[in-house]
């Protein structure tokens, strides 16, 4: 079990729920910077949206809609009170099912750095016509550090089993920039898949039932030690990018 699955899902079914690479600081993180207000409207986009647009309504009292990708992510369809501030809708990033000038801002997690390239372009022509003039994006996604190594290229590929394809900083800048977004600014942060401090704050009590999945099996085992080894070993090159920019 889990050869066929990325590392996400893999992480996923020994019952991680926090799937982003830079966890709940980078969410947090970039709510801060988007500076979302109670009166606007959000969009999000990536692992677990409806719950990630619930949180952003209950700490910045925003509206949100979530893009999600099956009905079963929807997480406020059965309470008309919290409905009325947090939705969800089905569709693809690189067709989203908003008309134009639908938001004030959005935030897309976890989603571009698992595209290619093609459709990681569309992704982001259809949050900047989604956007108002004026409208904010924000990005947490996996990113480079430095440019890596083919060796490390490989050994990501190796633990990671899918579409992976972070950027450099310049890269994820480049990226928003062809969009059409300006203004552009970053921080970054650290991969917190396996970082004690990280699976504590995303994972709280169940992250000792995780670490107890991932030696019920020897491939558990395996798999778990492999990616927590390459994350941790080559710390220098994995970093997690924090970015907004404005679209004109």
């Amino acid at each position: 079990m889990g050869a066929e699955l990325t590392l996400p899902d893999f992480l996923a079914s020994l019952g991680k729920t926090e799937l982003k690479p830079g966890g709940s600081y980078a969410t947090g993180a970039l709510l801060r910077m988007l500076d979302v207000g109670r009166h606007e409207h959000l969009l999000v986009v990536g692992p677990h949206a409806g719950n990630t647009a619930l949180f952003a309504t209950m700490t910045t009292g925003a509206t949100t809609e979530a893009l999600v990708k099956e009905e079963s992510e929807k997480v406020t369809e059965g309470d008309p009170a919290l409905k009325r501030r947090s939705t969800a809708r089905i569709g693809k990033s690189e067709e989203m099912p908003f008309s134009d000038a639908h938001f004030d801002a959005a935030m897309i997690e976890a989603t571009l750095a698992l595209q290619p390239e093609p459709q990681r372009r569309a992704t982001l022509k259809e949050a900047f016509r989604v956007l108002k003039p004026g409208g904010r994006i924000g990005l947490h996604e996996l990113c480079w550090r430095q440019p890596p190594t083919p060796e490390v290229e490989r050994s990501l590929a190796s633990v990671w089993r899918g579409e992976v394809h972070p950027q450099v900083v310049r890269g994820w800048w480049d990226a928003l920039e062809q969009a059409g977004f300006g203004q552009v600014r970053n921080e970054l942060a650290v991969v917190s898949y396996f970082t004690r401090q990280g699976m504590s704050a995303d994972e709280g009590e169940q992250a000792a039932e995780i670490f107890h999945n991932a030696f019920e099996t020897p491939e558990h085992l395996q798999r778990f030690s492999q990616a927590y080894h390459e994350f941790s070993e080559n710390r220098r090159y994995y970093g997690v990018i924090i970015a907004t920019a404005v679209k004109p």
